[in-house]
């Protein structure tokens, strides 16, 4: 069940290679473009995040950052991830910059529990990611998904 979970939300992930930011709000506001809501909503999805950023940095090491939020103005778990083509700060514990951020916007009461499970899996994961040379010189969403892919064992 957790790992045909995780292969339709990769399969659904919105993807952006080769972003071009100076700092964590920028990128924020860009994957938040990239999953297509109405405008009211991307606002308030923007703000959701950049405020829960604000409690305390989502950088969890290693050049990766996991920024997310529970919002009433979607229905369903939307993911967008972003490769930077140059490393930024985002605050994280090992004062490392950050180039690949994966961005988790989950309704305020998912029955599926799928926000946790890929949260669970992105962390756990996190050491082969930021290490895996192909996930970072792929140059095309299908590569790069399917090397994700590979990396969560689905």
């Amino acid at each position: 069940m957790e790992k045909s979970l995780i292969k339709k939300i990769l399969e659904n992930a919105k993807i952006s290679l080769n972003v071009n930011v100076k700092e964590k709000f920028q990128i924020i506001n860009e994957l938040v473009k990239t999953l297509k809501v109405d405008k009211d909503k991307e606002e308030m999805l923007i703000n959701a995040v950049i405020q829960r950023e604000k409690i305390g940095s989502t950088g969890i090491g290693n050049g990766i950052a996991i920024p997310h939020t529970r919002s009433l103005v979607i229905k369903e778990l939307m993911v967008a991830i972003g490769r930077l083509t140059k490393p930024i700060n985002f605050g994280a514990q090992d004062k490392k910059k950050v180039n690949l951020v994966f961005l988790l916007v989950a309704p305020p009461y998912a029955y599926k529990r799928e926000y946790l499970i890929l949260l669970g899996k992105i962390a756990e994961a996190f050491n082969e990611i930021s290490t895996d040379e192909k996930l970072f010189s792929v140059d095309n969403e299908e590569d790069f998904k399917a090397e994700l892919s590979k990396l969560f064992g689905v």
